[in-house]
């Protein structure tokens, strides 16, 4: 289904949002709609600053996850079964496998072994996960763990999917198992925090700084409005990259007729490439969108 939104939409990242801060305002509105109807959202210096210790120069990288958990979740036969995970209710129906102290895993800048979590300490991230005042007017029936294996699952992450070694939890409500990476947590970036967003948002050209960005694209002027156009803004530091767009030009109406606030154009939402000129190669630094960093992936 198309997704639709009103003329007064704010322009920002259709983009994969994560890393370096919870989703609050990590860009910032220029406090005036344009004369179209759109409020801009800028790329805001400030939020540099939130991932002013993201450790760029660290072999292997962190692992920025897209999400909020370091758990995947495919979907559920039964709502008790979402409701129960939501809830960090589960029932081991299994006993928990050994495993390996370290494991190797491919990493976008190279191979490394790591230290790796036991079954036991997979099982608590799934639990601790939960919250227990979630949907606290329904008290599901625990979800049955049962069968706990070794294995591999692809992670979204901020430089795109990942496969990575990982503990598969088979639930009895679940279309596939739950999956945790099995490194341990210093292998990740503030892993646990809200990461909003979808891969594929944003690619780097081969030299490493040519950004392509997808943003919303303003639908076309109601009549008696402005036709406008905008470009994406860019704001760099040593650890992050914070992307925006500004308007460029607003020009008179090109459709005769009196302004409707209640206008809603055809109400589609559309994107397009913007792409701009990094002052120097992105390499590790996050790039950062509305509410956190972008997923970006070699173009």
């Amino acid at each position: 289904m198309t997704a639709r939104l009103p003329r007064t939409a704010v322009v920002l990242l259709a983009a994969a949002l994560a890393g370096c801060a919870p989703p609050v305002a990590t860009q910032t509105r220029d406090g005036t709609m344009t004369p179209g109807g759109v409020t801009l959202v800028r790329a805001d210096p400030a939020v540099l600053q939130q991932c002013a210790d993201f450790p760029v120069e660290r072999a292997p990288r962190p692992i920025v996850l897209m999400g909020d958990s370091r758990i995947r979740v495919q979907g559920f036969t039964t709502d008790n079964a979402k409701i129960a995970l939501m809830q960090g209710k589960l029932a081991l129906e299994t006993t928990l496998p050994a495993g390996p102290s370290t494991v190797e895993v491919n990493l976008t800048d190279g191979t490394f072994t790591l230290p790796a979590i036991s079954a036991e300490q997979a099982y608590d991230v799934i639990v601790a996960a939960g919250d227990p005042g979630a949907v606290s007017d329904v008290s599901p029936a625990p979800l049955r763990i049962t069968k706990i294996a070794l294995g591999t699952a692809e992670f979204r992450t901020d430089r795109g999917r990942l496969t990575l070694p990982a503990w598969l939890f088979t639930a009895a409500e679940s279309t596939q198992p739950l999956a945790v990476p099995m490194l341990a947590e210093a292998a990740f970036w503030r892993p646990g925090e809200p990461n909003l967003g979808e891969p594929g948002a944003a690619s780097i050209a081969a030299d490493g700084m040519t950004l392509t960005v997808q943003l919303m694209k303003t639908p076309d002027p109601c009549p008696g409005m402005p036709t406008e156009q905008f470009e994406a803004e860019v704001a760099e530091s040593t650890t992050a990259v914070a992307i925006g767009l500004r308007l460029v030009e607003s020009s008179p109406a090109a459709t005769p007729g009196r302004r409707q606030g209640g206008c809603l154009d055809d109400l589609v939402y559309r994107t397009q490439p913007y792409t701009v000129r990094l002052a120097r190669p992105l390499g590790n630094r996050v790039l950062v969108g509305r509410d956190g960093a972008s997923a970006v992936t070699k173009g």
